[in-house]
């Protein structure tokens, strides 16, 4: 059983506990810190984004069709559906010939509160080009017309544009991914399990001293950059990815769905991936924060200014302060 990393206190009394798992390796591949079956399979989500980008970039498209990268952090976006992220989503559609009708995500109302009750005040509707993962299902029709494969049935597990990103993950993690158990994302987009060590492996190429002159390389260092530069893109208001990112310099962090994450210090040389196993989005973001502290990537004002994601209060109905979410005595022991 994972240890309880996370625990839930109601006043200085813990009322809930969750359980994970963290893996952080070094550019060499060496373990620096590992917590739980760091083997067991997960579910990575929508935390492969960036690199479910890097076909996008190998093939050529991203040059064929002149994209920014402000459309590349939009690619690796689960994105709160607010203006600043339909723009960009708009022209790059528009640049490319695509409508959003070729979406082959589900209609959806924005992530952002406010942005969903301003749509639906307006007399707005749930739309696919609002769904939170709009930006990836954008590239990978991108990399379709690219490859002048048929654009209906993109995201068909079989589709040469799905192929393409399995094979970078292959080649990456050491894993067969063909292999491996699948299943439909919540967007209709192939869903892999992994073990959690081969999920951290296989972003090493994002590390800036790996491979920083290869194709592959230089690829991750663009997506990295992009997401670095244009962090609003990649989340949203007041989301852990995006406040973690504008926040610390040279860190690229990306949440999945079912309370899990993927965070490369660029130029430390440290990649990070961990799973709550409850799926629970509040624990996994203290586990992120607590994780990076231990391993020094963060200083004690950054930790602090993070607060609200990396040990959060919970509030009553009335916004009194009644507890908080933290790290558990497990971070306090390790050496």
């Amino acid at each position: 059983m994972n240890p309880v990393l996370v625990d839930v206190l109601r006043r200085d009394t813990v009322e809930s506990r969750h359980r994970g798992a963290v893996v952080a390796i070094n550019a060499e591949g060496k373990t620096v810190l590992s917590l739980g079956d760091t083997e067991a399979l997960v579910f990575p989500r929508s935390s492969l984004k960036p690199l479910q980008a890097i076909p996008l970039l190998e093939s050529g498209a991203v040059e064929r069709f002149a994209m920014s990268d402000q459309e590349l952090a939009l690619c690796c976006a689960s994105h709160s559906g607010e203006q600043i992220h339909l723009q960009v989503l708009n022209q790059w559609m528009q640049r490319v010939g695509l409508s959003a009708s070729q979406l082959e995500c589900g209609p959806s109302l924005p992530l952002d509160k406010h942005a969903a009750e301003e749509l639906l005040r307006n007399g707005g509707n749930a739309s696919r080009e609002l769904h939170n993962c709009s930006g990836k299902h954008t590239g990978m029709l991108t990399l379709s017309a690219f490859l002048e494969q048929p654009l209906a049935g993109y995201s068909e597990y079989n589709h040469p544009t799905q192929q393409k990103w399995m094979a970078v993950l292959s080649e990456l993690s050491g894993v067969n991914i063909l292999d491996m158990p699948w299943d439909k994302d919540g967007c209709g987009l192939p869903a892999i399990a992994m073990p959690l060590s081969a999920f951290a492996r296989s972003f090493t190429p994002f590390i800036h001293s790996a491979d920083g002159n290869t194709k592959r390389g230089m690829a991750a260092s663009r997506i990295a950059r992009a997401m670095r530069a244009h962090p609003q893109l990649v989340a949203g208001t007041k989301r852990c990815c995006t406040a973690t990112m504008a926040g610390v310099d040279n860190l690229m962090v990306k949440t999945g769905a079912e309370g899990v994450f993927i965070a490369v210090a660029v130029n430390a040389g440290i990649i990070i991936a961990l799973k709550a196993d409850d799926g629970a989005n509040r624990a996994a973001e203290v586990m992120l924060g607590a994780t990076l502290r231990q391993l020094g990537l963060l200083s004690a004002g950054q930790y602090s200014a993070l607060a609200p994601w990396y040990s959060p209060p919970i509030l009553n109905s009335q916004q009194a302060v009644v507890g908080s979410v933290v790290p558990s005595k497990v971070w306090s022991d390790l050496p």
